[in-house]
């Protein structure tokens, strides 16, 4: 599994929802009304770390 599957995966987990599509794919979580932009290419395992760390999901 790649790492932008891996951190969507996480997201939905912890609640996000897919909001919308564009250059970025829009998670938002209506708990806590944050949302998390995913980038479609060049996606690594340093903006894995970085989008976990801002919505608050410790791995």
């Amino acid at each position: 599994m790649t790492p932008r599957q891996e951190t969507i995966d996480d997201l939905k987990r912890a609640g996000f929802k897919l909001k919308r599509e564009g250059k970025h794919s829009i998670y938002w979580n209506p708990k806590t009304n944050q949302t998390i932009p995913v980038k479609r290419h060049d996606f690594n395992e340093n903006d894995r770390r970085y989008i976990l760390k801002e919505a608050g999901i410790n791995k």
